[in-house]
């Protein structure tokens, strides 16, 4: 499993043709965690579920730019303990893991 609930990247779109696309393309992989949330909020009837996301502007090894993305569980429902399925283990695991990373804003 991933060091993060939730990450990815997005690459600048060499392939745009128009301006209506999109200006970078790429993808985020969740663990079932963020999934799980996610759905849960649907069920509390969230009509648009949320995570946090933070990103960073890095250059990739061959000189194209990118951005690294990160995300995490909603910070309003971290601190209300998350969605019903998560245990207390999980939840102590997490807050313990992000008091030793201060970059990240969640």
């Amino acid at each position: 499993m991933a060091q993060y609930p939730a990450s990815g990247i997005l690459f600048k779109n060499d392939r745009k043709q128009n301006e209506r696309q999109p200006d970078y393309t790429g993808n985020i992989e969740m663990d079932s965690k963020v999934v799980t949330d996610l759905w849960n909020q649907l069920q509390e009837g969230v009509e648009h579920p949320k995570a946090n996301l933070v990103g960073w502007r890095k250059m990739a090894s061959n000189g194209n730019p990118f951005l690294s993305l990160r995300s995490d569980l909603l910070r309003e429902r971290k601190e209300k303990g998350g969605h019903q399925g998560q245990s207390s283990e999980s939840q102590t695991k997490g807050s313990a893991s992000n008091d030793l990373d201060d970059e990240i804003p969640f």
